[in-house]
């Protein structure tokens, strides 16, 4: 049983795919165990994560979360943005090596479909989970 106080969402791109999924699915399994781990813990606690889990970027009002491991996650996520006290959305799929993001713009692609959703809140969907 899921005591979920935060409903999580995933970016849709143009063409209706989830963006998201579609990242989560090119991860090892070990790898989305741990990513899942996250995300329960973001359902439940949102901006209450322990810190350094849930952490800034240099982008205003995208975070990261942040996934230990071999290949460090770092999904790209904002607060809201259509209900800012009951929601994330997962904006984007990214790495960090070397305390570098992979892409190096993630946090700004992130910002791009924050402001993309606003416009047009159907271009997200509930979030999709992959074991």
């Amino acid at each position: 049983m899921h005591n979920k106080r935060f409903a999580l969402f995933d970016y849709k791109n143009e063409s209706g795919s989830n963006d998201f999924k579609e990242w989560t699915k090119t991860l090892q399994k070990v790898e989305r165990a741990k990513l899942n781990a996250k995300l329960d813990m973001l359902e439940k606690l949102g901006s209450d994560l322990f810190p350094q889990v849930l952490t800034g970027t240099d982008t205003a009002g995208i975070l990261k979360l942040r996934v230990k491991g071999n290949v460090q996650l770092r999904p790209m996520l904002c607060k809201g943005p259509i209900k800012n006290d009951e929601e994330f959305t997962l904006l984007f799929g990214a790495k960090e090596r070397d305390s570098r993001l992979i892409p190096r713009n993630a946090d700004e692609e992130a910002d791009n479909r924050k402001k993309i959703i606003i416009e047009n809140p159907n271009r997200r969907c509930s979030h999709e989970r992959i074991s």
